[in-house]
Order: C-alpha cells, then sequence, then structure tokens
C-alpha cells in the first residue's frame, strides 16, 4: 500500500491547461482505476482572473477489498499561476488517516512554503506536476503539492501511439515523467489536449486516469 500512496500523491496535483486561455472556466473529471477497477474521481475546474490562472482539484479514491475499504484518500487543493509559474497554494490532504497541508504565498521572488514539516522558501519559477499542458512539465524540478517537496525529475517525449479516448481511437503524442521512485505516462493531442495518464505502482498495480 506504501507505493500506491507514493503514486497518488504525485498523480493528484497536475492541474493547469492549455484549456484555461479561454475566459470561462472549465471543468474537467476523471475516474481512476487501479488493475481496472473503479477506485474514485479526481475533478478540476480551470479559470481565468485578470492576468491570472485559478485552479480548483478535488479528488477522491477508495481502495475496497471484498466489502472492506482498506485505502481512503481525500484532496482538495486551491492554485493561483502566473505566467507560468505558481504564485499560491492552498492544499490539504487525509492520506488513510494522515492529514497533511501544504499552503505558499509568492513574496519577494521566491515561494514561502508550508507544510507540516515547517516554512521554507523556494527560489525560482515553481511548478506542480501540471499535466495538462506539457510545456509546463519541461522543468528539472516539480512540486509535489501533498508534502511540499521539489521531486527531481525528466520529461521526455516517446512518440506518437494509438490510444482510446471515451470510446474512440485518437492518434495521441506519449510522453514520460521519470523520477528514481516513479514514472508517469502521458498522452496529448497535436494541440496539447491531455487525453490519459497510466502509472505502475511498486507492487505492479496499473493505475489509469480516464477522462469522463
Amino acid at each position: 500500500m506504501n507505493s500506491l500512496r507514493i503514486m497518488l500523491t504525485i498523480l493528484a496535483f497536475g492541474i493547469i491547461s492549455n484549456a484555461s486561455l479561454a475566459n470561462e472556466a472549465r471543468k474537467y473529471d476523471f475516474k481512476v482505476l487501479l488493475d481496472d477497477r473503479e477506485i474514485g474521481h479526481h475533478r478540476f475546474v480551470v479559470s481565468e482572473h485578470n492576468n491570472e490562472t485559478r485552479i480548483l482539484s478535488e479528488a477522491r479514491f477508495d481502495v475496497k477489498f471484498w466489502f472492506i475499504t482498506a485505502y481512503t484518500y481525500l484532496h482538495t487543493s486551491q492554485e493561483v499561476w502566473q505566467g507560468g509559474c505558481l504564485q499560491s497554494i492552498e492544499a490539504s490532504t487525509d492520506d488513510n488517516g494522515d492529514d497533511l497541508f501544504v499552503r505558499g504565498e509568492s513574496s519577494n521572488q521566491s515561494l514561502k512554503l508550508q507544510t507540516h514539516d515547517g516554512v521554507q522558501p523556494l527560489h525560482g519559477c515553481i511548478r506542480t506536476f501540471a499535466y495538462w499542458n506539457p510545456s509546463l512539465l519541461e522543468n528539472t524540478k516539480l512540486l509535489n503539492a501533498q508534502t511540499g517537496i521539489l521531486e527531481t525529475v525528466t520529461f521526455k517525449l516517446i512518440g506518437e501511439s494509438r490510444i482510446s479516448v471515451r470510446g474512440q481511437p485518437v492518434t495521441a503524442l506519449h510522453y514520460q515523467i521519470l523520477n528514481p521512485k516513479f514514472s508517469i505516462d502521458l498522452w496529448y493531442s497535436g494541440n496539447s489536449e491531455w487525453l490519459a495518464l497510466e502509472s505502475t505502482t511498486e507492487s505492479g498495480a496499473r493505475l489509469r486516469y480516464l477522462a469522463l
């Protein structure tokens, strides 16, 4: 179950998109599957306010064996972005009974970040795991919005592939995020619309996001 925690920690925070360029709020709804069993959902609302992009995120996962809930994950997050950089974040997580929080505010060209471990300044242009916009993933470090840790990552293009999106076959660009602890596969349309996500836990379980 620890391997599942690692993956859900990372997957919960990719929440800014090319779709946010529109003035109206955009809503996105994904069902989450673990080894083809539906375990929950992840919903996003992306909106523009003046020069800011605001993101609301809500996720709930319940892993059950027969009629017993073995693992529960609840997460809510609010982020404000400007110029492709994170300006503020307010996130709270119930990780199977462990309560966590991440709060951050831009100040003096840094992001003042507060977590359960204390307060620290993060310098430069900070980004979370922004799956919705592949150009924002081209960083060597991305912020884990559950733990407040800057994860070292490599983002690379794998190539074109055919996948099913809402029951229809489409041609997509396949990318991968690599870290010593995990890897995440992402698929995008030709205009950089996020289409799918998949990862594998340390125990070999297949974790997927499917658009509704």
